[in-house]
């Protein structure tokens, strides 16, 4: 029997003799993970996160959100009235995905695990309307429906404490590079 790797026997991962035709195939190498720098530079940007959070039947709810980093936290805005609030009240741990993903192997990206404090009132609303700044411009904070739309909606913060990082830089490996440099890709559809 074979040991598990993730979903993946271990042969398909480690190398071994091929069922078809009895060769060996190579082994395969650890995957890129980024530096420090380039996380730092990763969590910097304005991207879409993706939070996963435990529903109360064990099944993951995870959505796309706006986040910032601050100090060993991601911050999220969000609304007390949102699934993933109620989750976290129950089960104040999160996941949350932060990724650069293109054509080909061209993928770049950390996983944070964590504990999550709610925040709310002042610190919440400072905290949101600095996130809020991070994706809109000033003059879509000033539009009175968007205003209105963010103001309403997110009441409380999410603070992930960035307790575990797993990064991963498969555009950098040579596979990545070939399909990047030689066009060996298909376009991702937008």
């Amino acid at each position: 029997m074979l040991e598990q790797y993730g979903s993946f026997p271990l042969s398909r991962v480690m190398g071994e003799k091929s069922m078809t035709n009895g060769e060996t195939k190579p082994e395969a190498k650890k995957p890129l993970s980024l530096t420090s720098n380039e996380i730092e530079e990763l969590l910097s940007k304005t991207l879409v996160a993706n939070l996963a959070t435990i529903n109360d039947d064990g099944s993951i709810h995870i959505v796309p959100m706006w986040f910032m980093r601050v100090g060993n936290n991601i911050c999220i805005p969000t609304s007390r009235r949102t699934r993933k609030y109620k989750n976290l009240c129950s089960r104040p741990r999160a996941s949350v995905m932060i990724d650069i993903s293109l054509e080909g192997l061209n993928l770049k990206g950390v996983l944070i695990m964590g504990c999550v404090e709610l925040l709310d009132g002042e610190e919440a609303q400072k905290t949101n309307h600095a996130i809020h700044s991070k994706y809109v411009t000033p003059e879509g904070l000033r539009n009175i429906s968007v205003a209105s739309y963010l103001s309403k909606g997110d009441d409380v913060t999410l603070k992930v404490r960035m307790d575990q990082i797993i990064s991963w830089n498969l555009a950098d490996s040579d596979a990545g590079k070939a399909l990047r440099t030689q066009g060996l890709s298909h376009p991702l559809d937008s």
